[in-house]
């Protein structure tokens, strides 16, 4: 089974993706555009794993939620990795130190369990289109597709499994992991 690890998104934030990918689709040749169900934030990906490892996978994310609560991620801008004329559409996220503290203890707890390091670290993204080709360039599609910068909460940790159904890549979640809420007592 292929897998990786990711926060999953609220329904608002993919629409405000999928408003964003039909702006950037309109200043494009072609490509193949991530199905609005399909956008995620890619944490750590795991690749070929076998049934029996979803369970020390699960048992890294325990470990790794126990330390890390819920925080806020931010939309920033869109993004392209270029392949040639074509290339990947992104849009970003703003870093912040609680995800990358999420990051960083997912990777230690994972490699506690056997599972290689990611070997690129982590630049957080959520892939809009492969083999995009913009009519004129890219920056022409940058400066024309504004990003809401949208606020939005991540509470939990989930492992994806790629599923293919004829041409068609579906995510289901496998094991979903919440991050530790605050409990303060008063005295």
């Amino acid at each position: 089974m292929r897998t990786f690890i990711a926060i999953e998104l609220e329904e608002e934030i993919k629409s405000t993706l999928s408003e964003a990918q039909s702006k950037a689709a309109g200043l494009c040749r072609n490509g193949h555009y991530t199905p609005k169900e399909n956008f995620h934030l890619t944490l750590h990906f795991l690749g070929e794993i076998l049934p029996e490892d979803v369970d020390y996978v699960a048992e890294a994310m325990i470990e790794t939620a126990a330390f890390n609560r819920p925080f806020s991620l931010k939309l920033d801008k869109i993004g392209f990795f270029p392949r040639g004329k074509d290339g990947i559409l992104w849009a970003n996220v703003e870093k912040s130190n609680a995800l990358l503290r999420l990051f960083q203890m997912l990777e230690k707890n994972l490699g506690k369990q056997g599972f290689a390091r990611e070997k690129k670290g982590l630049h957080p993204h959520i892939t809009l289109g492969r083999s995009v080709e913009p009519y004129r360039s890219f920056s022409d599609v940058q400066k024309n597709v504004v990003l809401e910068k949208k606020e939005f909460v991540v509470k939990n940790i989930s492992l994806m499994e790629s599923v293919r159904r004829g041409r068609n890549l579906y995510y289901r979640p496998l094991y979903v992991q919440p991050l530790k809420e605050r409990h303060f007592s008063k005295k």
